[in-house]
């Protein structure tokens, strides 16, 4: 009995050990790696950070700190795409691009991703009233005149005065500027005091506005401009009433929209009515506008846009009148799936409706969120033709759905459900399906390497007749090539691609050399491709 009990202990404790020693044998997923040279003039540069960010912000920055050697190393590197820059304020990259595209594998192994640094210029100047007064906190716009402005960081959200009226904008590429203060045509102030738009050196013309020269690690100092007197701004009044019994409607969202002469325009919106159903705008320059109400609100009405026109003076007693609203609702489900709680492990959908409306300015895109248990319902709808799109608040490209069809009490509504003015339809069904697809490819050159200065973007078009409609997305309507030609493109639909390459010339925005590739993609599954750039036309 002794020596059995005691093979039985000692078979017991032969499998735990087995059992321990298999579960220490089971090899861990294979993290990358990424390094590279960080130099100035060829010089080595210690002690500057270099991240990998996520290119779907799924995950976090990655980080390192180049040595003294100016050498860094990124490493434990979960496969994906990523954007790799240095992050050091009054440098910028020499070659133009502010950061370089990696798609990493398991276990990669990326060597070379060298930065070669340039001190960025600088400029600045002190911005005052006619009086003399410093302007404090004023925004101060910097524009590129002699290339892209996407390259200047001040372009749109400019960049602001301090206490002193001094604004100070750096890291400048080097090329030709001018620098701008005060209101366009295309920014709405939404405040009490407005001043004209003023160029350096103070005028208010664009065509005589001075250029500011740039050049590698230079300051240009005293570019002041002098303001004018403060354009007479206005206000505009009125309020939100329910059209039916014209009792005013509080709490309700409402927006203004500024119409250019080019057919552009601005919208500013995020205010809401008062207990009286009042709403106001200030600091209105004269020109052309509409006030409307916010389609995203969870309301039971709607409302038209309410044109009107500022001149010289304030313009009040504007109506904006409500009418009873349609609405949808129902239940978002995966194909194939009877779990109830699918929905919840896709991610954070959301839903939008969209209905064209004839002779309308705006018609908007009321959504919801879908509710874990996958129901919704969407308010604020005009009548038409409603179809439907979704919107996924997870960066995750992988968890993505594509729309399969709509049902409206179980009968399939190919081309959008029709909506009645003020109906309220309910159990619709929205199903839908994830997509799985993948695409991972390499761009391959002819006829030698690819210049340092040259550029490739990328893009699919899905070729498929019966193709998806308002697929979700994601990252993946801006796929990126990396630094060595390689692209990865996640959360697909099963279907036939066509795989399009554009190559820029070293300084040109624009381009008519554009490489096609087809590949047909299928659910749960890799499709490799390689595509060829002839450098030679």
């Amino acid at each position: 009995m002794i020596s059995s009990a005691r093979q039985a202990i000692a078979c017991v404790l032969f499998i735990f050990i087995a059992a321990v020693v298999s579960c220490s044998q089971i090899t861990p997923a294979k993290t990358a790696s990424v390094s590279g040279k960080i130099t100035l003039k060829n010089k080595p540069l210690a002690g500057i950070v270099v991240a990998a960010r996520s290119a779907n912000y799924s995950a976090g920055r990655y980080r390192a700190t180049t040595d003294q050697s100016g050498m860094y190393q990124i490493t434990n590197l979960p496969p994906g795409t990523y954007e790799v820059t240095p992050v050091v304020a009054g440098l910028i990259v020499e070659d133009e691009l502010r950061q370089k595209s990696l798609v990493i594998d398991e276990g990669d192994v990326i060597e070379e991703i060298n930065f070669s640094m340039l001190r960025g210029g600088v400029i600045t100047g002190k911005i005052t009233d006619a009086d003399g007064q410093p302007l404090v906190e004023e925004q101060v716009f910097i524009h590129r005149s002699d290339g892209p402005s996407a390259q200047t960081v001040y372009y749109r959200s400019g960049t602001m005065t301090d206490d002193r009226g001094v604004y100070r904008a750096f890291g400048l590429r080097a090329g030709k500027y001018k620098v701008s203060v005060g209101q366009s045509d295309y920014r709405l102030t939404g405040g009490p005091r407005a001043f004209r738009e003023t160029f350096y050196p103070s005028v208010t013309d664009a065509a005589k506005a001075s250029e500011i020269e740039v050049a590698e690690g230079s300051e240009s100092t005293n570019i002041d401009i002098v303001m004018g007197r403060p354009v007479t701004a206005f206000k505009v009044t009125g309020r939100i009433v329910d059209g039916e019994t014209g009792k005013p409607l509080p709490n309700i969202r409402y927006g203004v929209h500024r119409s250019t002469d080019n057919g552009g325009g601005q919208s500013m919106s995020g205010a809401s009515s008062n207990a009286n159903g009042e709403f106001r705008f200030d600091g209105v320059m004269p020109g052309k506008y509409s006030a409307f109400i916010n389609p995203e609100q969870d309301l039971n009405v709607r409302a038209e846009w309410i044109s009107f026109e500022v001149i010289d003076h304030d313009v009040s007693g504007l109506v904006i009148k409500t009418i009873k609203a349609s609405s949808v609702s129902g239940v978002v489900v995966l194909e194939g799936s009877e779990d109830p709680s699918a929905i919840a492990k896709i991610g954070n959908l959301y839903v939008h409706a969209m209905v064209p409306v004839v002779n309308s300015q705006f018609s908007g895109t009321p959504g919801a969120a879908v509710s874990p248990a996958g129901n919704f319902r969407i308010s604020g709808l005009p009548p038409g033709v409603a179809t439907f799109a979704f919107g996924m608040r997870s960066a995750d490209v992988r968890k993505q759905v594509s729309l399969v069809r709509v049902e409206r009490d179980g009968i399939p509504q190919p081309s959008g459900v029709t909506i009645k003015e003020g109906e309220q339809i309910t159990g619709l069904r929205l199903v839908v399906k994830t997509m799985t697809g993948s695409i991972r490819g390499q761009v391959k050159t002819e006829d030698g390497e690819l210049p340092q200065t040259s550029r490739m973007s990328i893009w699919l078009n899905l070729l498929d007749e019966n193709r998806p409609q308002f697929s979700v997305n994601g990252m993946n309507s801006n796929p990126q090539l990396d630094s060595r030609g390689r692209f990865l493109i996640e959360g697909l639909a099963a279907g036939t691609y066509e795989i399009n390459i554009a190559l820029f010339e070293p300084g040109r925005s624009d381009t008519t050399r554009i490489f096609k590739q087809q590949v047909t993609v299928t659910d749960n599954a890799v499709s490799e491709v390689t595509v060829t750039v002839k450098l030679t036309p």
